[in-house]
């Protein structure tokens, strides 16, 4: 008898002991995954505002295209346009590829794995933007002053000074906000390796 109760109690007590830790680690799992989101969060702010800014200069082209009359601007704008509209798509997928990973459903090393190739496919697309925003700066400048009714070479010094101080601006601000997408989602790696220790 003694020994039947002594299995029972340890039976019971190996229960109880299990419970807490399931609790735990759930409740780890659900922590990592707000962190996550927190972090990945930071990004997407910027990159919907961002989005929207590119669809309303979207929509200023399309209501002032009337006002374009040389052919060349006209394809500018038409170009404009098509990269004002694609820029915001690459970014959100891009942001939402990134997003998608079930930090709670997969092990500590296949989350990292898993954010690491994501990680690097979202700074890639980010590049690319980048590239084809620097693009879109250079034909808008002619398709504005178009719209305007301003003729860029009579402006004083716009090749010399103006123009490429405006590029050197971007640059710079492009390369800062990469600079701060890439710290962002290097604290987020930092916090999802130090969860596995």
């Amino acid at each position: 008898m003694e020994l039947e109760e002594m299995k029972n109690v340890w039976q019971e007590t190996s229960k109880a002991t299990k419970k807490p830790d399931h609790l735990t680690n759930q409740f780890l799992e659900k922590m990592t995954a707000k962190k996550y989101n927190s972090k990945i969060n930071k990004i997407g702010y910027s990159e919907y505002i961002g989005s929207v800014i590119c669809f309303l200069a979207a929509i200023y082209l399309i209501i002032n295209l009337n006002k374009i009359e040389r052919p060349l601007m006209q394809i500018f704008a038409f170009v404009g346009m098509l990269l004002l509209f694609i820029l915001p798509i690459i970014s959100m997928l891009s942001l939402r590829n990134l997003k998608n990973i079930n930090v709670s459903s997969k092990t500590y090393l296949e989350a990292i794995e898993d954010f690491g190739k994501r990680k690097i496919n979202f700074l890639k697309f980010q590049k690319l933007n980048i590239s084809l925003a620097l693009f879109l700066l250079v034909i808008a400048v002619p398709v504005l002053s178009a719209i305007k009714g301003k003729d860029i070479d009579q402006t004083p010094n716009f090749w010399t000074l103006t123009f490429p101080i405006t590029i050197a601006f971007f640059l710079i601000f492009a390369l800062w906000v990469l600079r701060s997408y890439r710290r962002i989602l290097n604290e987020t790696a930092k916090m999802l390796s130090e969860i596995n220790n």
